[in-house]
């Protein structure tokens, strides 16, 4: 998995659906610049299945995320989006497992 460049919702928009429906670059689009550490990002959204108020995410065991974010500045924000039933007390987590800064649902900030 490579983290690519969008620069706008319309340039989101344009990438094909996968058959799970999720927008992505095709496998040779070789015209989408690969996103790296030397970035100044300033936030990433990261998906998860459950997460702790502490931070501690559940995934889908690949560790893309957590390789991704482990690159990136110390001074990035990184926030999961969750609703509700995904904040639970504890999730299994490792030493390589990235916490988020922040956790945001409907109604736990």
């Amino acid at each position: 998995m490579e983290m690519v460049l969008l620069r706008n919702l319309k340039d989101y928009e344009s990438l094909p659906l996968t058959k799970w429906n999720i927008r992505q670059p095709p496998e040779d689009d070789e015209m989408r610049e690969v996103a790296d550490a030397s970035w100044q990002l300033d936030l990433v959204l990261v998906p998860g299945l459950a997460f702790t108020t502490a931070g501690e995410r559940l995934g889908r065991g690949r560790g893309y995320y957590d390789a991704f974010l482990a690159s990136c500045s110390a001074d990035v924000a990184v926030v999961a989006l969750a609703f509700d039933e995904q904040v639970v007390e504890q999730v299994p987590a490792g030493e390589k497992d990235f916490r988020v800064r922040r956790v945001v649902s409907p109604t736990k900030s």
